[in-house]
């Protein structure tokens, strides 16, 4: 039953990451000027992408390893 809770804490953590990525992009499309920045927009996508979406993806593996263990 432990194994079960980490793992939906673990989806539910995967989801927050994936909307805080949302967010920031959001965010940072607002603030960016080309003027100002000598990086694309895409750069900017693609570090919030390292930042949130890459631990959501372990994150969720790692829920979903614990509840293929827990299953057997």
């Amino acid at each position: 039953m432990k194994g079960v809770k980490f793992a939906n804490a673990c989806n539910i953590i995967s989801i927050v990451l994936l909307i805080c990525f949302v967010v920031n992009t959001i965010i940072d499309y607002m603030r960016y000027s080309s003027a100002l920045n000598s990086a694309p927009f895409r750069v900017w996508i693609l570090v919030n992408a390292v930042y949130f979406i890459l631990p959501a993806i372990i994150v969720f593996i790692v829920g979903a390893v614990i509840r293929i263990k827990n299953k057997r």
